[in-house]
């Protein structure tokens, strides 16, 4: 019959494979309390920018954000080494773990009872062979992939280093990845973990999205930067999905950022984010979209007006009736008038008219721009009285 292999007794570890576990487990906690302290940190912050503006931000707060700053880059830095140890204990294991030869078939010195053929083959099915368990996929040697990778780039093989990061970007776990990107940063070639960042951000949003997060707690402030701003360069259709992501991560501030940006864009991409915006329900996101871009100039805006849907328009001359100052209001109206845009006007005019007392000023400022301020009335019917 055939034997087991025997060099580890049931029930029995390699000691190699527990130190591995105990590493795994340090990492995880750590990662836990890193995370907890960039939340923490991320609090301090909104809470000191909600300090009125004239008022000096309470010291109490600068301490606990100095406190947290100084625990969440520590507490980084720790996981970076403990990475790298646990990546040279499995390669190590790796290394003396070979699979054991098979051992050969032991035939029985003396012939069997012979048995129907029937009973040969049931016996057969109920006790299988004995045959090693499919090992387990091991876990990506980041050491030697960023040795491939500085390799590369020291012999002038660039494009091949690009196409080996941009495997690593789309075939990393979030953690593996924020992980190369730190051991790029120490020890690979210049602007290694900046481009890796770049090819991070351009996988699915769920996943960019929770590298962004490792990489901040990792304290790796630049690559995740440069995630960040490869964010701006997204179609707009990809837009409503990655501020769901944010959303899913808990970073709001993150995606307001990102609709700021997105309000100095070109007229026709801003136009075709707030219609995606808008068909995938995310109407809090099209006000701020609008409000952003409400500072634009009387012409960009006459545009904008131009080619939002009919709803978004109304939306968009509703938000600058109030926001804009009059003269800036008179201007937009003159351009929607002198365009022949006169549904525009109308729409600028009645959102003026709804609050008459609110936009006196406006108003006499469109008369004194010649401009009308009512309504055309309705033509009347030739069969009416006359």
């Amino acid at each position: 019959m055939r034997m087991r292999p025997t060099a580890q007794s049931a029930g029995q570890q390699p000691e190699g494979e527990r130190q591995a576990e105990e590493l795994r487990a340090e990492l995880d906690e750590l990662l836990r309390a890193s995370r907890y302290a960039s939340q923490r940190e991320r609090r301090l912050n909104e809470a000191i920018r909600a300090t009125p503006g004239r008022q000096r931000p309470d010291g109490e707060l600068l301490r606990q954000l100095a406190q947290a700053r100084t625990l969440r880059e520590g507490l980084g830095t720790r996981c970076l080494q403990l990475s790298d140890q646990l990546e040279e204990l499995e390669s190590l294991i790796r290394q003396r773990q070979q699979p054991p030869p098979p051992a050969p078939q032991q035939y029985p010195q003396h012939p069997q009872q012979q048995q129907p053929y029937e009973q040969q083959a049931s016996r057969h099915h109920q006790q299988p062979p004995w045959q090693p368990a499919p090992p387990t996929p091991a876990r990506p040697d980041l050491g030697a992939l960023t040795e491939r990778i500085t390799t590369l780039h020291r012999a002038g093989s660039l494009a091949e280093a690009t196409e080996v990061i941009d495997a690593a970007a789309a075939r990393l776990t979030p953690t593996d990845a924020a992980l190369l990107v730190g051991r790029l940063a120490r020890s690979g070639p210049a602007g290694g973990s900046l481009l890796l960042a770049r090819s991070i951000a351009r996988s699915a949003p769920d996943h960019c999205v929770t590298v962004l997060t490792e990489l901040r707690e990792l304290g790796l402030a630049e690559e995740a930067a440069e995630v960040f701003h490869t964010f701006w360069s997204y179609p707009a259709v990809s837009v409503p999905g990655l501020l769901s992501a944010l959303d899913r991560a808990g970073l709001a501030a993150d995606s307001a950022t990102l609709l700021w940006e997105w309000g100095s864009a070109p007229v026709p991409e801003l136009t075709s984010l707030a219609a995606c915006l808008q068909q995938h329900g995310r109407s809090a996101d099209v006000r701020t979209l609008l409000r952003q871009a409400a500072g634009r100039s009387s012409a960009d805006l006459a545009d904008l007006a131009a080619g939002l849907p009919p709803a978004l328009a109304t939306l968009l001359l509703n938000e600058l009736a109030v926001l804009r100052p009059p003269v800036e209001v008179a201007r937009l109206a003159a351009a929607l008038d002198g365009a022949g845009r006169s549904e525009l006007y109308a729409q600028l005019l009645a959102a003026l008219l709804a609050d008459e007392a609110r936009h006196r000023t406006t108003l006499a400022a469109l008369r004194t721009a010649g401009l009308p301020t009512r309504p055309p009335a309705a033509p009347r019917s030739r069969w009416g009285r006359r």
